[in-house]
């Protein structure tokens, strides 16, 4: 367990430092910094949390990698912190390097009729709880929670993740 701590806070360390998190933290400046890294601009979407749930997204979020760009669809009643936890989550993939080809799939017919710009011809991969696996799962999990955490931590010079209980 310590060794797959430490693999996963280098991991993370290496995603703040390849993407800082702005100081003062705003979502949005973060989503721009995250697109220019990956040289792919980010949309946001909403959509009903039970459509989002049928679709293997019970998490309520769900990243559609287009070819030039990336789409991340949550919940259209999260607010707040919830929504930028649910968005962190689908970021957390992206940086942790999760996506894959393999996962290509159509755009559900619902889905479709709500994003009608979103051609299936465009998607590389769409990508929802289910097709991540337990681990990646946990680990976008875990960005996101320490990303809402070092969000609300007072204003420093240089932030980066350090897993809770370890020394400096």
């Amino acid at each position: 367990m310590w060794a797959e701590m430490t693999s996963m806070e280098a991991r993370f360390g290496d995603a703040t430092r390849i993407v800082p998190l702005p100081n003062p933290w705003n979502l949005t400046s973060y989503l721009a910094a995250v697109a220019a890294h990956r040289g792919r601009s980010i949309s946001l979407h909403t959509a009903p949390k039970a459509l989002l749930h049928e679709i293997g997204c019970g998490g309520g979020g769900l990243w559609i990698a287009r070819k030039h760009d990336d789409i991340i669809v949550s919940d259209v009643e999260a607010t707040d912190r919830n929504a930028d936890h649910i968005v962190l989550h689908q970021v957390g993939h992206m940086l942790l390097g999760h996506g894959t080809r393999e996962s290509t799939r159509e755009v559900p017919p619902r889905l479709a009729l709500m994003l009608p710009s979103v051609s299936p011809q465009s998607i590389e991969h769409m990508l929802g709880r289910d097709e991540f696996g337990v681990e990646r799962e946990r680990e976008a999990e875990v960005f996101a929670d320490m990303t809402m955490v070092y969000a609300t931590l007072p204003q420093r010079r240089s932030r980066s993740f350090r897993l809770f209980g370890r020394g400096k």
